[in-house]
């Protein structure tokens, strides 16, 4: 598939960057007319790979290829996906079917072989009823291209819908960028406080100023670009029509009112004006090198006063002058080379002046010369400027925090009480804990791990080893308070930055190698404000099996904060931490792993069986013992295992609730420790 892209294309990808693959999540599919969306997703591919996504298609409809989604390449960094979906699947009750094929699509477009290249980087959703997909990392961008609201009837959609999708995306996303301070204004008093940045539609410049002179041949009447639908104001097309003007027009009739369409009907049927239908975007330089104007009749509603229509820069970038309808987009730009007139009469008698000048090549020159101030390539810079600026780098101060072997009462002194626990602890720390720390591709961040005064000395010289090349700092204590433990941190480094984050590891767990990583992302986008992080998808390995599962407020937890007041990731359990903070949840693949084994206080096998094979590189050296799910394994787990894994741990939850609710937080450790009384004692026996 060739996609005119306006610019000589070199047949080189560009590199990934640092921000990686931008998936488009797009209003409009991809083979309809170039828009907005398509122009921009297209420059954006020139700085970063893209992944557009198209809207659902319906299965066995125009768009879909069968019952399967497919992944087209359209240029060496741009790659097109299409999700068929069962019959009104997009229909408000069916929607969110829709939106959950389509994320799952879009998830394993980026675990296919051929699939988008490199890590997301960011979700750009610029459609009325798209959604942002959870499960993936990166930042969330808005990218509102016309008053949806007020342009509901024009797109035939549900408004209260649009507005309910609207509210939703404005309180996830990141960054929200409109194409016209009007439109600004209004998503921020639909939502007072969001931040919008002015991200204005653009132009593709021509390579070379078009010719003048005898040789270029004749440049005669006006031209009329896009859509014939109700965004244009009628009289001033008849007003045109009953001028005489020459005038030729190029775009798909598509206004659902059949008395507007009788009447534009009646209007191309003039004798002066000349209807070309549907133009390929590779045709369009050449057709506007033969108008002597271009021009803009948009109607003054409440819809098109939110919009900058597209054609006014093309005409623009062709050396065209241009007459327009007084809208605020033409005013922005600001240019005597744009004529503003909203009568019928006045715009026809203004474009009757523009056609009987003598253009002059200096003229033509200016106004390509603005059009490349206005440039896709221009709006696409500012774009990941602002992405960039909206996750910026952390500078904090980052601690992993491990209590080893505290004597620390509650349930786990039960456990511990056991046999050969602390060798058990100290071989799934060298095998799974320590080396995940040390595998970091981000190595900003210091270890904090805490062990018992009276440690045995073969255990003292383990740590001696382990310790040697600064990877963690052993402290000893019998028990750590809130001030020992922010002494310590701030022990650690000379001089503390404004804020910190704090992260909990389990000795007998491990990270992903972008663990670190992802979490000091993430911390970027808090702003300063006292937020817990979860990456809430994990894996778990038990024996050679291993499960992935997803747990919205796992042992794996962190606190991003000011260092002043600091409550650090122990502030309270890992599962009640949003009682006193703000809850932000990191999309991405599995960050963590759990290793079951015979001295877990809590953990179990949860989630269902997967594959190793497509996470080893993430845990690199964890997973050497996994292996994966034969057939017979496989229907086990689908009908057996995993419906009563999910029943046994919906009723643990319950019955710890009702426990919280009833006897708070340290009453469910007294309990605990009644029921494992009998074991503790036993094993003192057997000492």
């Amino acid at each position: 598939m060739s996609v005119h892209t306006g610019n000589r294309h070199t047949g080189q990808a560009p590199a990934a960057g640092h921000g990686g693959t931008l998936i488009w999540l797009a209003g409009t599919p991809w083979t309809e007319i170039t828009g907005t969306e398509k122009r921009l997703a297209t420059a954006l591919a020139r700085c970063r790979p893209v992944l557009w996504v198209d809207p659902p298609a319906l299965v066995f409809g125009v768009r879909s290829t069968g019952l399967r989604s497919e992944l087209q390449q359209v240029s060496p960094s741009l790659t097109r996906l299409t999700v068929p979906v069962p019959p009104g699947a997009w229909r408000p009750l069916l929607g969110s079917a829709a939106a959950w094929l389509l994320h799952r699509a879009v998830r394993a477009a980026f675990a296919a072989p051929a699939g988008a290249a490199g890590p997301p980087g960011a979700v750009i959703v610029a459609g009325p009823l798209a959604r942002f997909p959870r499960g993936l990392r990166g930042s969330k961008i808005l990218f509102v291209t016309d008053d949806w609201l007020a342009g509901a009837p024009l797109m035939g959609l549900n408004r209260n819908r649009i507005r309910r999708t609207l509210l939703r995306n404005l309180a996830e996303a990141d960054l929200v960028a409109a194409v016209t301070p009007d439109l600004a204004r209004r998503l921020q008093e639909l939502r007072p406080g969001t931040h919008v940045l002015h991200l204005p539609n653009g132009c593709e410049p021509l390579p070379e100023p078009p010719q003048t002179g005898p040789q270029a041949g004749p440049r005669r009447g006006a031209v009329l670009l896009g859509q014939l639908n109700e965004r244009l104001d009628l009289e001033i097309l008849e007003a045109v029509a009953g001028s005489g003007l020459e005038l030729t027009v190029a775009g798909p009739l598509t206004a659902r009112d059949p008395g507007l369409r009788a009447r534009l009907d009646a209007f191309l049927a003039h004798g002066n004006v000349r209807w070309l239908g549907v133009v390929p975007a590779g045709d369009v330089p050449a057709l506007l090198g033969t108008a002597a104007a271009g021009i803009t009749p948009y109607a003054d509603t409440e819809f098109n006063r939110s919009s900058f229509p597209l054609k006014t820069l093309d005409y623009l970038a062709a050396g065209l002058p241009v007459v327009a309808t007084d809208l605020p987009a033409a005013r922005w730009l600001a240019t005597g080379h744009v004529v503003r007139e909203s009568s019928p009469e006045g715009f026809a008698a203004a474009l009757k002046r523009v056609l009987g000048e003598v253009p002059e090549p200096a003229q033509y020159e200016e106004r390509q010369q603005l059009a490349r101030s206005h440039s896709w390539d221009s709006r696409a810079r500012t774009l990941l400027e602002a992405l960039d600026a909206a996750a910026p780098d952390w500078s904090g101060d980052h601690f992993l925090i491990t209590r080893f072997n505290l004597p620390t009462p509650g349930p786990e002194s039960l456990v511990r009480a056991r046999e050969g626990w602390l060798r058990e602890r100290a071989d799934l720390f060298e095998r799974y804990c320590l080396p995940s720390v040390a595998a970091q591709s981000n190595p900003r961040f210091r270890w904090l791990v805490y062990f018992d005064p009276e440690s045995p000395g073969w255990l003292r010289r383990r740590i001696a080893e382990w310790s040697a090349g600064g990877l963690f700092t052993p402290v000893f204590r019998t028990a750590v308070e809130h001030s020992a433990l922010l002494a310590d941190l701030r022990g650690l480094v000379p001089e503390p930055a404004a804020e910190v984050m704090t992260t909990n590891l389990d000795n007998d767990d491990g990270v992903a190698a972008d663990f670190v990583d992802r979490l000091q992302q993430a911390a970027a986008l808090t702003r300063g404000q006292r937020t817990a992080l979860y990456l809430p998808r994990g894996l778990i390995l038990s024996g050679t099996r291993l499960f992935a599962r997803t747990d919205r407020s796992n042992a794996f937890c962190s606190v991003a904060e000011p260092w002043q007041d600091a409550a650090t990731c122990w502030a309270d359990w890992h599962t009640l931490l949003g009682r006193s903070m703000r809850v932000r949840l990191v999309a991405g693949p599995p960050g963590w792993l759990q290793v079951v084994h015979s001295g877990n206080v809590s953990n179990r096998v949860r989630g269902f069986r997967v594959d190793p094979e497509s996470y080893r590189q993430r845990f690199p050296g964890l997973l050497q013992a996994a292996k994966p799910p034969t057939i017979a394994e496989r229907a086990r787990e689908l009908l057996l295992d995993t419906p009563r894994r999910a029943a046994v741990a919906g009723m643990r939850s319950a019955a710890k609730g009702v426990l919280l609710r009833l006897v708070g937080k340290d009453g469910v450790d007294r309990v605990k420790e009644r029921i494992g009384a009998p074991r503790r004692t036993a094993a003192r026996e057997n000492k």
